[in-house]
């Protein structure tokens, strides 16, 4: 038990020299837990003062100017628009997904009808198939080339055909 206080007594009062003879992770750890030397409060204090000037500056700066209002209206507005591209590019990718599973599931259809091995089951299948694919009505606005240009449009996967800066 003295060997533990005089060992802590040790801690508490080394000298410059005593730290001199420390190793550097003893004196690291000495020097964590020591009291600062006025030289070094001094700078804590003046970067303190420093920082709550600053911070004051800032919120005067923010109750004058009205235009911090309109430049966050301007980044909440951006912010906005990239968002509506994201979601207008999502749309445009669920829709080339969706038109590749009709294309991919069409052909698979087709190439069922005809693996048949009686064009009377070819033509039952067919008949088949196709009524739960017109369950879902959908008018077709598009005339011919404007449906091939829409066609175009999707199957091009790098996006080649439509050029966006």
């Amino acid at each position: 038990m003295t060997q533990q206080t005089e060992s802590d007594r040790k801690w508490r009062n080394s000298t410059g020299a005593g730290l001199k003879r420390m190793c550097p992770q003893q004196r690291a750890r000495h020097l964590a837990y020591a009291e600062p030397s006025k030289e070094a409060k001094g700078w804590m204090a003046a970067s303190r003062q420093r920082i709550h000037a600053r911070l004051a500056q800032q919120r005067a700066e923010r109750e004058k100017s009205p235009q911090r209002v309109s430049d966050s209206k301007l980044h909440q507005d951006v912010l906005i628009g990239q968002l509506k591209a994201a979601e207008a590019r999502n749309r445009i990718v669920q829709m080339r997904l969706q038109y590749q599973n009709l294309r991919a599931r069409a052909q698979e259809i087709n190439l069922m009808i005809s693996c048949q091995p009686s064009a009377q089951s070819a033509v039952r299948l067919e008949l088949l198939l196709l009524a739960q694919e017109k369950k879902t009505d959908i008018i077709d606005g598009l005339d011919q080339p404007q449906r091939q240009r829409v066609e175009e449009i999707l199957e091009d996967e790098k996006g080649l055909t439509i050029i966006r800066g």
